[in-house]
């Protein structure tokens, strides 16, 4: 019986939402910026309008990697089989990896030759796989240091090798989405960006970030305490401060209604205050993609 080699088809990737905005022109790709968020199963991206900041395009997918197909070889094909990817000639490309291995700096004690070292001190990387890369938040004064597969960052690069590619991980998104939102409080506020079963958490006050980090959870009860645990490190009343909501949730989940049992001031969140919206986005919920939205915030 011969052996058949595990090469990726249309199947192994499935679209879950496309929405397009009817002000999309091709012939204005270079004005367009082209964001995109690799996680381990998701992999999205949008199109922003660098000149009205209006977000023109939207794309979500689920990578079927369970049946021993590489994501790289998913993302191949993904790529061979759209029509838009290919084109070189954007404004600006991104791309955030969304995963665990990214640890915060301050700019005052980070030295570019020691970025491994940072990461090593909060999570650990494999050097046969794994890449490591930094990003600089010039108004907080800190830098995301952050590791990535390294085939596929590199592949990605090669796919866009007349564009300066702009590599950051997905805190930072959230970081500079979060902190620049034009109905943030001067108080402590905290935000939670849920996946399927994790949490970022981020407090802020006045724009200025006071705290990030990530948790999974198996059960909402478990998620909850993650939560409690935080305000009661920051010194924040559940029954007084602003906690919004973004991601994977809405008020029938229960890890929404378990927060809306401790925490008084809960609400969801809002998209980033920066873009601008046509009509065909009315059915993406506002507190849906903030972390591939707030990229466009990322230099």
């Amino acid at each position: 019986m011969g052996i058949t080699s595990a090469k990726a088809s249309v199947a192994d990737y499935h679209l879950i939402r496309k929405v397009k905005s009817g002000k999309f022109n091709v012939d204005h790709l270079s004005q367009y910026n082209l964001c995109f968020l690799l996680g381990k199963q998701h992999f999205k991206f949008c199109v922003i309008d660098s000149r009205s900041n209006l977000c023109l395009l939207l794309e979500d997918y689920l990578l079927d990697i369970e049946q021993g197909f590489k994501r790289l070889n998913v993302l191949k094909k993904l790529f061979e089989n759209h029509h838009l990817l290919n084109a070189g000639f954007w404004n600006t490309v991104k791309l955030a990896v969304y995963n665990s291995k990214a640890v915060l700096v301050p700019s005052t004690l980070f030295e570019k030759d020691e970025a491994a070292q940072y990461l090593w001190l909060n999570c650990k990387i494999d050097d046969s796989e794994d890449q490591v890369f930094y990003y600089k938040h010039h108004n907080g004064k800190m830098v995301n240091v952050f590791a990535g597969d390294r085939q596929i960052l590199t592949w990605f690069k090669a796919s866009y090798p007349n564009l300066n590619i702009h590599l950051l991980h997905h805190t930072s998104a959230l970081i500079e989405g979060f902190t620049r939102q034009s109905d943030k409080t001067r108080l402590k506020s905290m935000a939670l960006f849920l996946s399927n079963n994790a949490v970022d958490v981020l407090v802020q006050e006045n724009g200025k970030l006071l705290y990030c980090n990530q948790f999974t959870y198996e059960s909402p009860s478990e998620f909850i305490n993650y939560v409690m645990i935080v305000l009661d490190q920051m010194g924040m009343d559940p029954n007084m401060v602003k906690v919004q909501v973004w991601g994977n949730i809405n008020n029938q989940t229960e890890r929404f209604k378990i927060l809306y049992k401790y925490i008084r001031n809960i609400s969801f969140g809002t998209r980033p205050s920066m873009l601008n919206f046509t009509f065909e986005f009315d059915e993406v919920e506002d507190y849906q993609y903030f972390d591939l939205l707030g990229m466009y915030y990322c230099e």
